[in-house]
């Protein structure tokens, strides 16, 4: 049980997984990278591994945080070959979107966008991987004209921080259909052109 050992022991544990009363595994931990990013594996799974003391959500450990596999992708790293190579670039990206499905509209905002799908927060709780939703990208300060997006989500974080129904959860979407404007928008956006459209070339 020694608690300095927690940093060193990731790379070479074992790790299981508890879907309802079934427990898989061992899978090394990069299995588990894989999992998380083939939509296998989410932030409200439990899983176990020695250096924990009991069954702990994959989006309460410090193993799994964006921080963390940020570090690993940009380390020489072996683990690095764990992660799907991005084959179109995403660009850090904040403006304002509404949301529908067959039941509610909400609102919420991209955190990242590419030419293939967004991270976008959505005050919506509810919404489930495989589910596809209407993205309607507002006009803002970054987008001049505003256009829809037919997505899929593939991916949802579990927050503790969730206390009602309308508090806002992150969705990792895939883009299925993207609407004339929108196309050429978020090529622009993902080749650099995430300057303010508005301002006529004043910072």
């Amino acid at each position: 049980m020694s608690g300095g050992a927690q940093a060193t022991v990731t790379k070479g544990q074992e790790w299981f997984i508890l879907r309802g009363d079934m427990k898989y595994g061992p899978y090394e931990y990069r299995s588990l990278i894989t999992m998380i990013q083939n939509g296998e594996l989410y932030d409200y799974n439990f899983v176990w591994a020695p250096h924990l003391e009991n069954w702990t959500l994959v989006g309460d450990l410090q193993d799994f945080s964006k921080d963390r596999l940020c570090r690993l992708i940009e380390s020489k790293d072996h683990l690095a070959g764990s992660f799907k190579d991005r084959k179109v670039p995403r660009v850090d990206l904040t403006t304002p979107v509404y949301a529908h499905n067959d039941h509610s509209f909400f609102d919420g905002q991209t955190v990242s966008v590419s030419e293939n799908g967004a991270l976008v927060l959505l005050n919506d709780p509810l919404l489930l991987p495989g589910q596809k939703i209407m993205l309607h990208f507002r006009v803002s300060e970054v987008n001049s004209q505003s256009f829809n997006v037919l997505c899929e989500i593939v991916r949802k974080n579990y927050s503790k921080q969730r206390l009602n129904v309308k508090s806002g959860l992150h969705y990792a979407v895939r883009f299925l259909e993207v609407q004339g404007t929108g196309s050429e928008q978020l090529t622009k956006w993902s080749r650099g052109g995430v300057a303010k459209e508005e301002t006529n070339g004043i910072s």
